[in-house]
């Protein structure tokens, strides 16, 4: 398991979806054949997806609720992977809301995150936009409300969440917080900026210090 989240892939996860293991890394290159790298669970739609190393390819398994597979992907290239498992758990989430699979185009464009092994995603929204490059009467400004992404750690406690503020305003900003116990009142973590890279460091920042046990 990598001590670092900043060692692990990026990706971009739709609500819903628990974190159950990850150890996909930038780079598999010593990894022996038939070891686990990721496994995320639709819970209320009681899928999986896991990603097994192969000798000389990639083995992604959809999974039903009794653990048995009922698909498997094989994906030789290694560029490659990440966007194919977000096609495959994106076009699930379409599924188990009722969206037409057949006519599936793809995730929407998110940002990707290192989210490490336990925690939620509760519901995402945070779109890969850029409000520094938005004019202001741009219909692009109704994607950014207070309500973008929110991860949740059971085990833990912690809610991280994620907003703009004020909705919709071209002045505003970004922001986090970092909840524990549902006490919202006084959050552990409180940071605030309008550049969705620096938002992405933060958010990274906290999770590399939840999985260190540092927010007793």
């Amino acid at each position: 398991m990598s001590n670092s989240i900043k060692s692990l892939e990026p990706i971009n996860i739709p609500c819903g979806w628990f974190v159950k293991y990850h150890d996909l890394t930038v780079t598999q290159e010593t990894v022996e054949p038939n070891t686990k790298l990721i496994e995320l669970e639709k819970q209320r739609y009681h899928a999986a997806v896991k990603i097994i190393k192969g000798h000389d390819d990639y083995l992604i398994h959809i999974c039903d609720n009794h653990g048995e597979t009922i698909d498997t992907i094989n994906v030789e290239d290694r560029q490659q992977l990440v966007d194919e498992l977000e096609r495959i758990i994106w076009k699930i989430e379409a599924a188990a809301f009722g969206g037409n699979i057949f006519i599936f185009e793809g995730p929407p464009d998110y940002l990707r995150l290192r989210v490490p092994q336990g925690w939620t995603v509760s519901y995402n929204k945070l779109i890969d936009i850029d409000p520094d490059h938005l004019e202001e009467d741009s219909d692009d400004w109704f994607n950014f409300t207070s309500s973008l992404l929110q991860l949740e750690h059971k085990e833990s406690r912690l809610t991280l969440d994620v907003g703009w503020y004020i909705d919709i305003d071209p002045s505003g900003t970004f922001y986090m917080l970092l909840i524990k116990n549902l006490d919202w009142d006084n959050p552990l973590e409180d940071m605030e900026t309008r550049r969705p890279e620096k938002l992405v460091d933060h958010i990274e920042a906290t999770l590399q210090k939840a999985a260190e046990h540092k927010y007793k």
